[in-house]
């Protein structure tokens, strides 16, 4: 037989699939003027009556469904319109989507009822903003991991500061407000955790944003909003939950034991088992792993400390279990009307945010050219040049232009005429000064004062195009690379092996007389080559989504005024 809580009017079984049921049912129900003024009047003083105070959480879903909404009307815009203030407050918008309905959510669960919800988010604001700047001080002048070139140490140094700032940040609090139940400190360690998950994503939505365009800002805030729920929130929790659980926590090694568990969890979270350059435990395998497993534990951690006080509080008071009272058929008509509203609002936003992922507009077309001979006869459009790279500066040569800087020659042009085939080269020297005499250091070469030399050089995993002229490096020479085989000296006289340097495939000279777009595609093995052309992209995903926005506004709109309806004839009989 299944025990049942007792309610105001009957008994509700305590099955998983009935108290599931009833947490959708409570989630979206309508709710009273009374149950609004409950929530923001919690901490406050003010008297509720039992019914209203024993809820479940709902408030959480609303918020999220006002962002979501708001979210997806910044982007859009944005996407079509390309105006910064749409782009800022899309930013504000995907740094809230998930962070803000989550911390309400926890403040929904808090059974006790004693904090209001202001206060709340002046921690979550103030102690986010103020983690936020101890922490970037903390990697200005005690240590840069910008300047560590070992990723696994600066992701150490990343874990241990900020868990420690936030920590100490959410004790603060604690301290601040003299309230140390363990459950309450919890939900203030949380909100510290959300203000600065809330500044540090804006800071990556922006950065990655910036540079790659508005589907970055749609994917990099749904990806860092759901990271929220097992990262910078919980972390601080748990830490700031230790605090208050245990009795002298400064000498307790408890304590000291949950704390370094957090920032053990962020180091993982963060260490860079996706690296390509790293040479052990790479592989998106091993770091898919790594992060399923520090996910499965914070949820772990977080549910064990709010199943045993749950459990604890309601044996102590035993309270009612609210059951509502049975809506008549107007109201429940009126309010899956709304609800239909909401989801088709939701629904439109989804697809407005998948919209603005998808690649439309015209894109460059590609020409695929496997041989390095049939390349570079296409881009010479079939000439063929007769060019000396190793050519010396000839002092003895009139210059066709020179640069001096005090004094000392910095820059010259030597024009040399080929007899055979009577094309003018263009040969232009950089020297560097070095006690005023002039040391060259670079060659490059044009032709005919139209055609810059360019190359590119491919090795195993990447490659460089040295495109204008004179070009930013020395024209390479396929000669300079040698295989080391790591065990002669490198001519420092202190005996260290000298690096690698890796040789590279194939190094391509060629003049681009079509002034076309060039590249090389690692996968396929070939030149890619771009000589104006275009295709436009997309198209079919755009009708998809707009087919699918069309019929869900005409559906959604359809069945909201039909219940609407419905409920209003009801209300006349």
């Amino acid at each position: 037989m299944e025990n049942s809580l007792i309610t105001d009017e009957k008994p509700v079984k305590t099955s998983v699939g009935s108290r599931i049921k009833f947490f959708f049912k409570e989630t979206f129900r309508p709710h009273s003027k009374e149950e609004y003024a409950e929530v923001f009047a919690r901490g406050l003083g003010a008297n509720c009556s039992e019914k209203v105070a024993r809820k479940l959480p709902w408030l959480y879903i609303r918020v999220f469904a006002l962002n979501l909404v708001l979210f997806a009307i910044t982007a859009i815009t944005f996407r079509v319109a390309r105006y910064s203030a749409d782009y800022l407050t899309a930013i504000l918008f995907g740094g809230l989507l998930f962070n803000i309905p989550l911390c309400i959510l926890f403040f929904e669960l808090y059974p006790k009822r004693d904090l209001s919800l202001l206060k709340l988010f002046a921690v979550l604001v103030i102690g986010g903003v103020v983690s936020t700047i101890l922490i970037t001080l903390g990697y200005e002048f005690i240590y840069s991991t910008d300047s560590e070139p070992n990723a696994w140490i600066s992701t150490l140094w990343v874990g241990f500061w900020e868990e420690f700032i936030k920590g100490a940040v959410a004790i603060a609090a604690i301290a601040l407000l003299k309230r140390k139940d363990p459950l309450l400190c919890f939900l203030i360690g949380f909100a510290v955790g959300t203000g600065y998950s809330f500044t540090e994503d804006l800071g990556y939505i922006y950065s990655l944003s910036r540079s790659d365009g508005v589907s970055w800002l749609v994917l990099t805030s749904v990806g860092r909003g759901l990271s929220c729920v097992c990262s910078h929130a919980p972390w601080t929790a748990m830490i700031a939950w230790a605090y208050s659980k245990f009795k002298k926590p400064f000498i307790n090694f408890r304590f000291y034991g949950i704390a370094v568990a957090m920032m053990a969890l962020h180091y993982f979270a963060d260490v860079p088992f996706f690296d390509d350059n790293l040479n052990i435990l790479r592989g998106v395998t091993v770091g898919w792993a790594i992060e399923a497993a520090v996910v499965a534990a914070i949820f772990v951690a977080v549910f064990f400390v709010l199943k045993g006080y749950f459990k604890e509080l309601y044996t102590e008071e035993k309270p009612a279990l609210f059951q509502p009272a049975a809506l008549d058929k107007r109201a429940r008509l009126s309010q899956a009307a709304n609800v239909t509203a909401v989801l088709c609002a939701a629904l439109l936003s989804v697809l407005a945010c998948v919209g603005c992922c998808v690649s439309v507009g015209n894109k460059l077309v590609y020409d695929k050219i496997f041989s390095d001979s049939e390349f570079i006869a296409f881009v010479q459009c079939n000439l063929s040049f007769n060019y000396n790279l190793k050519r010396e500066y000839d002092a003895g040569q009139v210059d066709y232009s020179q640069f001096k800087s005090d004094g000392v020659l910095r820059g010259a042009t030597q024009k040399v005429v080929d007899d055979e085939s009577g094309y003018e080269y263009f040969y232009v020297y950089k020297f560097e000064n070095k006690d005023k005499i002039p040391v060259l250091q670079s060659v490059g070469v044009r032709l005919e004062k139209l055609y810059y030399l360019r190359q590119m050089v491919v090795f195993e995993d990447h490659y460089y195009t040295y495109y204008g002229y004179p070009p930013e490096y020395p024209p390479v020479d396929e000669s300079l690379w040698n295989e080391n085989d790591g065990n002669e000296d490198d001519g420092n006289g202190d005996g260290e092996e000298p690096e690698e340097t890796p040789k590279p495939l194939k190094v391509i000279n060629f003049f681009n007389i079509l002034d076309a777009n060039c590249g090389y595609s690692m996968e396929e093995d070939c030149f890619e080559i771009n000589n104006g052309k275009t295709e436009f992209v997309g198209l079919g995903a755009i009708i998809a989504l707009s087919a699918l926005a069309g019929a869900t506004l005409i559906g959604g709109s359809a069945a909201f005024i039909t219940l609407k309806i419905k409920a209003r004839r009801e209300e006349n009989v």
